[in-house]
């Protein structure tokens, strides 16, 4: 399931109700984004209960200040509301899933 999430409160409450999510963040115009996501939400689906969260860095400015976002995409796992890992840019989707996974098999185990 993915969500789209307008501000940064609702990231807030969005990532406290998750016990484990990604979110994606994004530009309108960024090809790269464009290209990950589709990717992104085919790895998501081996991975049951794992959410999506969708952020339009456009549309919430203030993210890059609050997060350290300067370049999108930026693709980030959340573990009890905690980031637990980070990839930007260029997303090197097995190191990624490497680290989804390990924290996947640790609370499914």
């Amino acid at each position: 399931m993915k969500s789209n999430i307008l501000d940064l409160d609702m990231l807030e409450d969005w990532l406290k109700t998750r016990s484990l999510a990604v979110v994606h963040i994004y530009r309108d115009n960024c090809s790269v984004c464009h290209a990950v996501l589709p990717q992104l939400e085919s790895l998501l689906q081996r991975y049951p209960g794992v959410e999506l969260g969708l952020i339009n860095a456009e549309d919430v400015p203030e993210i890059a200040g609050q997060w350290n976002v300067f370049t999108v995409p930026v693709d980030i796992i959340f573990y009890e509301g905690k980031e637990k890992h980070r990839e930007g840019r260029f997303i090197h989707f097995e190191q990624f899933e490497k680290q989804l996974s390990r924290i996947y098999e640790s609370i499914h185990s």
